[in-house]
């Protein structure tokens, strides 16, 4: 990657990244730590990247990542046992941010600016403790929240919060005097999201574009009508993202004969549970089909960066109550590759095709409209890629490196 312009001054500069939950090369926690690390060690920063204990060695060789936390809330560690060992994770699992990285920070310090790209309740007052005790070894600390906290009720852009998103408020107002010293940022990657996060707490983050894009493609693709387009459904499903509502569109666009040829493939690399808690599987006829690829094994850069170049068409039936503020960074992987896009009405998600990219948006939670979208879609596929193609440059400069870069860095 070339230096950008304006970013001459960090070389030499010293950053760190701290994902807890990062162990191999399953999630996008991993495809967004590995695009700042190679966006920043492009400009000269040197970068270190902290990551769960259990890394593979593969991820620790790309990254050059130094592995540290051997607990994650995300797998469910504070989720078991009585009512009170669940509670009492929330502060043990702050302490354990604080021990563990003030240790870390003794050790390898001092950082021109350490950033952690996925803040939730079970770390904030971590972090809060961290900067007030150990500021003179970090020179800024970026804390980015991309988990929205409140629900959103059909039809309505009204957050509802909780008494966990309340703690979470109150942990983050904590941080006031840093943030207006300039010292410490709050930080999230979409302006709905950001609206969310004001009004829980009355402190507006500062909005990040992504780090991650896909790779220009000179010109719309050529495309054979005789030729399956490949519909593709990436990033781990899960039920929050509608893989139920993907699964039984699927159903109904491949028992429709007059339907145009298609594949799909979805990203399926560990076990999910539906809205109730119970283990939510595949459908065993559409595996069974031929004409549909559950990838259940984990993809490295190289693997997944050619499944986004072979996709024609992403479909993201995500959730509304969850999505509506949560941006999706394979939706920006797609505007960005010149990809149309299927995403679900009022999100973040089909705003940002309607700014930056193509595609349609369908209801949420309705199979048969998601279903239909795709035959549209497939029907009239080139006017489709060339609407995509010709608002990529577009997408590209509102995700721009140096943009990244100098929300980072402060400048």
């Amino acid at each position: 990657m070339a230096e950008l312009r304006g970013t001459e001054d960090l070389r030499g500069k010293r950053l760190l990244v701290v994902e807890e939950a990062l162990k191999d090369f399953v999630g996008h926690w991993y495809e967004y730590v590995r695009s700042v690390a190679d966006l920043n060690r492009s400009q000269g920063v040197d970068v270190t990247v902290v990551t769960h204990s259990a890394a593979t060695p593969a991820l620790r060789d790309e990254l050059h990542a130094q592995p540290l936390f051997d607990r994650t809330i995300w797998d469910g560690d504070y989720r078991r046992g009585s009512w009170l060992a669940r509670k009492l994770g929330l502060p043990r699992h702050n302490w354990l941010v604080f021990s563990a990285m003030r240790r870390f920070v003794r050790a390898h310090g001092p950082f021109d600016c350490l950033f952690a790209p996925t803040v939730v309740l079970h770390h904030i007052f971590g972090w809060r403790l961290l900067f007030a005790l150990e500021r003179k070894r970090i020179g800024r600390m970026v804390l980015l929240v991309r988990n929205n906290v409140a629900e959103y009720r059909p039809g309505s852009p009204v957050p509802h919060f909780g008494a966990s998103a309340r703690l979470f408020g109150w942990g983050l107002r904590s941080l006031t005097g840093h943030i207006a010293a300039g010292r410490v940022v709050f930080a999230t990657d979409s302006a709905r999201l950001a609206e969310e996060y004001r009004q829980l707490c009355g402190i507006a983050p500062v909005v990040f574009p992504s780090p991650r894009v896909a790779t220009p493609v000179a010109a719309p693709r050529q495309h054979d009508s005789a030729t399956p387009l490949l519909f593709s459904c990436l990033g781990p499903a899960r039920f929050e993202k509608g893989i139920d509502v993907l699964q039984a569109a699927i159903a109904r666009y491949l028992a429709d004969p007059a339907n145009p040829p298609a594949r799909f493939a979805i990203q399926w690399p560990t076990p999910i549970d539906d809205a109730h808690g119970q283990p939510y599987f595949p459908d065993a006829e559409l595996a069974a089909s031929g004409k549909v690829d559950f990838i259940t094994t984990p993809l490295d850069s190289a693997a997944y960066d050619a499944l986004v170049a072979a996709t024609d068409c992403m479909v993201l039936p995500y959730r509304r109550s969850s999505y509506f503020a949560r941006i999706s960074g394979v939706a920006v992987e797609a505007v960005t590759g010149g990809i149309p896009v299927i995403a679900t009405a009022d999100t973040w998600t089909s705003e940002l095709v309607t700014s930056d990219g193509a595609g349609i948006a369908v209801s949420d939670g309705d199979g048969g409209a998601l279903a239909g979208a795709m035959a549209e879609l497939a029907r009239d596929y080139p006017r489709f890629r060339a609407m995509a193609v010709a608002r990529q440059q577009q997408a590209l400069d509102a995700n721009s490196g140096a943009a990244f870069l100098d929300r980072l860095w402060g400048r």
